[in-house]
């Protein structure tokens, strides 16, 4: 608040005119006042006619303001700036101000009060909800600022609700009625779609969860008087619960050898003409998302640089990954293979890309060649061939389904979240410092099982004689004794 006194600046009295006040500098100033050469401050001018008021000159503005005594102590009203306030305002505003602090009344608060009153009349009749999701959308986030993602899933929101007539609804009036009904519509709509498949719920729930958390975030920052975010109590209950995805590629009784063929497939098809070499290396694309398990996005924006050979690893950049961590994970045998056969084909048709499955076309805008930004068109024809339908998650969700599986690799569950990049909160994952190193052969034996499965490499057998298995049972027997038996109880000291 600019009430209290801060530091008094250096003071004249002057018959303050219009030419006096558009000629004045801060240097004229603060020469005339006395100050030194060198030294910086604040300069009021005081008008001989008009008690209290004062031209406040700094290094880059003049500020109209008054200085009066209330209960004992100075304080300073900023009334205006000039040219904005003319001398003729600031003198008739001076006199009321002078008035007021004459009758114990401070001008500044009670200005302060009037703005609040305004503001809080303005949020809860004039705050609307569209308001309010811009407030959120476009807060300054400079650490974690949206991703390209959420700033797409905003957009299909904004489409989606502009129509409905809960997005000019004043926010601070909001009903839990108004709230289930604009839900309902919502589902209704987004029904109409063809591949809607559980009445337009799911969307529904995606559009209304971003709304609860905008509500959050204007609530906390004041928008919002009672604290009630009506999104999370009109559907506290009323959320869709959606079916978890299950899909994968290897679902379906030899799905997994379909689609390795419909993949090759597709590469042949790249390699035997140069107008189709995209096609293979959406080809080797696939397969690698099979292989590393990873998101489409982190996939797609790899680098060349994000590839070291020589240490056998990648990286997906924590600018590109969903938790904003960088993910470093083993380059293993097959894998390499592929990358090979990338990098072979980016000397021969992109040899200037940073790329590792650039785009053979231009930015319409940019005009700059960058990487394939959907590769949905290659997977659809991979699908079709193959007759399993499948995403690009679908095949990061078979990654996790044969890394954790006991007919797949059976690596346990700290180690999948690590090959998947989630959140590890869990004690024993401190003491796994080296990542790399323990996600190597757990990566190598997700190789060798795919390559078995597909048919490319035989099958490895693991012979146990009688009598090492005699042995074995007899130590799981010891150990699961050992296991259940009670602890001798201490004497208690009396």
């Amino acid at each position: 608040m600019a009430t209290d006194e801060i530091k008094r600046a250096k003071t004249r009295i002057e018959k303050l005119t219009i030419p006096f006040v558009e000629a004045i500098t801060w240097a004229d100033a603060w020469k005339a006042s006395g100050g030194k050469d060198g030294e910086t401050g604040d300069c009021a001018i005081y008008d001989s006619e008009q008690p209290g008021l004062a031209l406040r000159i700094s290094p880059g503005s003049k500020t109209w303001i008054v200085r009066r005594k209330l209960r004992g102590k100075s304080f300073r009203h900023v009334l205006g700036h000039w040219p904005e306030m003319t001398l003729a305002r600031a003198r008739k505003d001076a006199e009321k101000a002078v008035g007021m602090f004459a009758e114990g009344r401070h001008p500044t608060l009670e200005r302060e009060a009037r703005k609040e009153a305004t503001n809080a009349e303005w949020l809860a009749n004039s705050f609307t909800v569209a308001q309010m999701w811009a407030h959120y959308r476009n807060q300054v986030r400079e650490e974690e600022p949206f991703s390209a993602n959420y700033i797409r899933d905003f957009d299909r929101m904004e489409k989606r609700m502009g129509g409905d007539p809960i997005w000019t609804a004043s926010f601070a009036q909001l009903t839990e009625d108004e709230v289930r009904a604009a839900f309902k519509r919502t589902c209704a709509a987004a029904a109409k779609n063809p591949r809607a498949s559980n009445g337009g719920k799911t969307t529904a729930n995606s559009c209304f969860r971003m709304l609860r958390s905008a509500a959050k975030f204007a609530i906390k920052k004041g928008k919002l008087a009672s604290g009630k975010n009506m999104f999370s109590i009109a559907l506290e209950k009323n959320w869709h619960k959606a079916k978890p995805r299950k899909r994968t590629i290897v679902a379906d009784e030899g799905g997994l050898q379909r689609w390795w063929a419909a993949i090759d497939a597709l590469r042949a098809k790249g390699q035997a003409s140069a107008k189709y070499w995209a096609s293979a290396t959406l080809a080797d694309f696939q397969v690698l998302v099979l292989l590393w398990g990873g998101r489409k996005t982190e996939m797609l924006c790899l680098r060349w640089d994000d590839i070291d050979f020589k240490r056998r690893t990648v990286k997906f950049r924590e600018e590109v990954t969903k938790n904003r961590e960088e993910h470093m994970f083993p380059l293993c045998p097959h894998a390499e293979l592929v990358v090979r056969r990338l990098q072979a084909a980016r000397d021969k048709w992109t040899p200037d890309s940073e790329w590792v499955f650039p785009s053979n076309r231009t930015g319409w805008k940019t005009k700059t060649r960058t990487h394939i930004k959907e590769p949905a068109g290659a997977m659809r024809e991979v699908a079709e061939a193959a007759r399993v339908p499948f995403s690009t998650h679908d095949l990061r969700r078979t990654f996790s389904n044969l890394m954790s599986s006991s007919a797949g690799v059976g690596a346990e569950q700290v180690f999948v979240k690590m090959a998947m990049n989630h959140s590890v909160v869990d004690v024993t994952a401190e003491h796994y410092m080296e990542k790399v190193a323990q996600l190597r052969p757990l990566y190598t034996r997700f190789e060798e099982i795919v390559l078995e499965r597909v048919g490319l490499a035989a099958p490895k057998k693991i012979e146990v004689d009688a009598e090492s298995y005699a042995r074995f049972l007899a130590f799981e027997a010891k150990a699961r004794s050992a296991a259940v038996k009670p602890r001798r109880r201490q004497p208690v000291k009396s």
